[in-house]
């Protein structure tokens, strides 16, 4: 039965782009945009549809999401075609497969409750698997003073698997001020640096109350967009993360804010009991 909604809401979302008009039900709603858990998609930097429906289709599909099962693909948004209000992505929290912010003008992404990338899927450019895609977020044309200037992931703890890729965007700032080798854990160079990555002039400077040592650590502007830092140097033997340097310290594989589900106050890495009924991350009972 499954199955057979998410057929026919794909069968409808492809109809309607085609003829460039919205249908929307309540077999749709239920799939793609109600509740906590929603849908990603994996199209990569490819729509269908007008601009207009392109937009609508993310608002339905993301509008009071915590947690995103699959990838998030937030690309093709030109300002100078729609006014946007992307707060809606404000509430997402888990994001199981990868992140892809592309091909748009906007001067940020609201992803600021956003805690976990676990990156169970990959976005693969030329032979390297990525859990966290920013590229392409200049405007079009000769208007070069659009683009995308902040990133906003200020509750980012994890990117699970994979690396993380930079490529044109030349007015985006705060990319420096991100510990990353502590949000990608256990990658040596977890950040790949393509051309215009990221505006390396940028006169941008974090907030007094970002500082962590000697260092000012930040997503953008202001104390709210602070990120927090913690530097731990971790046994050996541990499999990732740890909040302690003896062995001891070690973090559980599933602890990345419960890396799979949570079954009660444990983090699981499948629910117990054969129980197939979620709410996001929490295991219900059938």
């Amino acid at each position: 039965m499954e199955f057979l909604v998410k057929f026919v809401s794909v069968v409808l979302l492809f109809v309607s782009s085609v003829l460039g008009v919205e249908i929307i039900s309540v077999v749709e709603q239920s799939v793609f945009g109600q509740g906590d858990e929603c849908y990603g998609t994996h199209v990569g930097f490819g729509y269908s549809g007008t601009p207009e429906f392109h937009y609508e289709s993310l608002l339905r599909r993301y509008r009071g999401c915590k947690h995103v099962e699959g990838n998030l693909e937030i690309t093709n948004l030109q300002s100078d075609q729609i006014s946007y209000d992307l707060s809606f992505l404000s509430t997402i929290e888990v994001v199981t497969g990868y992140v892809l912010l592309g091909l748009l003008d906007l001067e940020s992404i609201p992803l600021t409750n956003l805690k976990l990338i676990r990156a169970d899927n990959m976005f693969n450019i030329m032979g390297e698997d990525y859990g966290l895609v920013v590229a392409f977020t200049d405007a079009a044309g000769e208007n070069k003073n659009r683009g995308l200037r902040e990133l906003q992931l200020p509750s980012l703890k994890e990117i699970s698997r994979g690396r993380v890729l930079f490529m044109q965007n030349p007015l985006l700032n705060f990319v420096n001020t991100i510990a990353w080798n502590v949000i990608v854990p256990g990658v040596t160079n977890p950040v790949t640096y393509g051309d215009s990555a990221y505006n390396t002039t940028s006169l941008e400077v974090c907030d007094p109350a970002c500082e962590n040592g000697n260092q000012r650590f930040c997503w953008g502007r202001g104390p709210k967009m602070c990120q927090i830092v913690h530097f731990p140097i971790c046994d050996e033997l541990c499999p990732g993360r740890c909040y302690d340097s003896t062995i001891v310290g070690c973090c559980h594989p599933e602890c990345a804010m419960c890396k799979y589900f949570k079954a009660g106050e444990a983090c699981v890495s499948s629910c117990p009991g054969g129980v197939s009924v979620r709410n996001g991350q929490d295991c219900l009972e059938n």
